[in-house]
């Protein structure tokens, strides 16, 4: 870190002139920041999102990869060999196929909590209107505790009550000076401490003084509360997941509707380039999105993105999605076009919020509470909208029930397979199967097996190399 910390200071004292597409604002050449729009010009220059149509910023795409969602039958090595090594669940993430052979999550994340530390740490002195001042402020402290989140479920073990208090997480970084000393690992109990810190205080002042802001390339009150709700999440904190779910859903409870589809036009007529992005800014359902497209170069250009037989025998009849996420590519099967109609464009974010995970992760809280009569109810508004309405004469027919699933672990399961169809693709798949202990996954690829076993130690990602040479006291996850 301190590596990275070394190489964009610089960036502060002179900001550099950007075309900036996305956030539809381009930083200014400032010597120092002074007012509040000098503030949100940094804070938008934090974002970890491309700033135009033709670069990368490169972030967790190798964790699809690692999943049961992901087979690279389809991958032709003389266009790029990167997609096969963590699918073969090498011990790094650092090959020299991969972007120079550096973890860019580490630097990106990193990047971005320097410059929220900055905007925390001397915004209150900015000239200009209190209340976007104070938006600001809160703006910065959600989307570090977003960037923290990110880190301690890449490089850190899975949250449990139990060991969090001492099982290494990542380094807590707070103030944009830097410290002469090697940086240490905190504990995952401190992480998310800090995590959960920063949003209950970031989300207090954005609400508190709401700018109206409606661009999905800013993290807004509604996608700060869905934050919220996917860490309560991964900490088993049910009712708080709940709390922040109703929240997000009272705000925006809009879905992406493909019920009025029929499974014979999704057969014939959603092949390779039609239909409208999952994260198309002008869905409503879409309330933040970050990130590129580095799939596209590294995995889908290479051909390496045929989906497993395991995931698309979980598509049930009348389900539209698996037509729309998927196309069949040639003889050996389907493969992934959730990004469609456009997979080429390096610059289009294919990670993001949608409104479908509130109900999700509600789901999955009302289900681990023993609730399973509104944990279907979420599931089943959800489907209501991802199903062929005319597919059946009975017009329920995509509906879960209790008289069918009566049990608590039968509910469960349900959820999460509704989950795993849903956020197919989205970089959910990798932490979900950490937080659900870590199962065994096995891959096959030119006929040999490739095994992670029941709680691998590479289910918590290795300390970029570059970390550890500059800091000798950082410890390494073992392995």
């Amino acid at each position: 870190m301190k590596s990275i910390l070394k190489k964009i200071i610089p960036v502060l004292v002179l900001l550099m002139t950007s075309c900036d597409k996305a956030l539809e604002e381009e930083p200014q050449n400032k010597l120092k920041p002074q007012t509040i729009s000098d503030y949100v010009e940094l804070l938008n220059f934090a974002y970890p999102t491309t700033k135009d149509y033709g670069t990368i910023v490169a972030l967790d795409y190798y964790v699809e990869m690692m999943t049961d969602d992901q087979d690279i039958r389809y991958l032709n090595i003389d266009r790029g060999e990167y997609a096969l090594h963590p699918f073969t669940f090498e011990d790094t993430h650092e090959h020299s196929s991969m972007l120079n052979g550096y973890d860019q999550a580490w630097k990106n994340f990193y990047q971005t909590i320097y410059y929220t530390n900055v905007v925390i740490d001397n915004v209150d002195d900015a000239d200009g209107n209190a209340e976007e001042i104070a938006y600001t402020k809160g703006e910065a402290m959600v989307l570090r505790a977003f960037s923290y989140f990110k880190l301690v479920n890449l490089y850190g073990a899975p949250y449990s009550e139990s060991t969090a208090s001492s099982d290494l997480g990542v380094p807590l970084k707070l103030d944009p000076t830097v410290q002469a000393e090697s940086y240490v690992r905190n504990t995952v109990q401190e992480v998310y401490d800090q995590i959960n810190n920063d949003l209950l205080a970031g989300i207090q002042l954005m609400e508190e003084n709401d700018q109206r802001v409606t661009s999905v390339y800013k993290i807004t009150p509604v996608a700060a509360n869905l934050l919220a709700s996917r860490v309560a999440l991964y900490q088993q904190r049910y009712q708080d997941v709940i709390l922040f779910a109703d929240k997000t859903i009272g705000l925006n409870n809009t879905l992406f509707d493909l019920s009025t589809n029929s499974i014979n036009f999704a057969q014939t007529s959603w092949g390779y380039g039609q239909g409208t992005h999952y994260f198309n800014d002008g869905n409503s359902n879409l309330l933040f999105k970050y990130g590129s497209n580095e799939m596209y170069y590294y995995v889908f250009f290479p051909g390496a993105l045929a989906i497993s037989d395991d995931l698309t025998d979980l598509y049930e009849p009348g389900d539209l999605r698996l037509y729309y996420f998927t196309y069949v590519k040639g003889p050996l099967g389907r493969a992934y076009f959730k990004n469609r109609p456009f997979p080429n464009r390096l610059g289009e974010p294919i990670r993001g919020f949608r409104v479908e995970e509130a109900f999700l992760n509600r789901a999955e809280a009302y289900a681990m509470l023993n609730q399973q009569d509104q944990a279907l109810a979420d599931l089943n508004t959800i489907r209501r909208t991802k199903f062929d309405a005319s597919f059946d004469a009975n017009p329920d027919y995509y509906k879960y029930t209790t008289q069918v699933y009566d049990s608590q672990e039968e509910v469960i399961n349900v959820v999460r397979d509704e989950r795993r169809r849903e956020l197919f693709g989205e970089f959910h798949r990798w932490y979900d199967l950490r937080r659900y202990g870590m199962p065994e996954i096995i891959h096959s690829y030119d006929n040999e097996t490739y095994i992670l076993s029941d709680n691998d130690p590479r289910y918590i990602l290795q300390i970029p190399q570059i970390e550890l040479d500059y800091n000798p006291l950082m410890q390494k996850n073992p392995r």
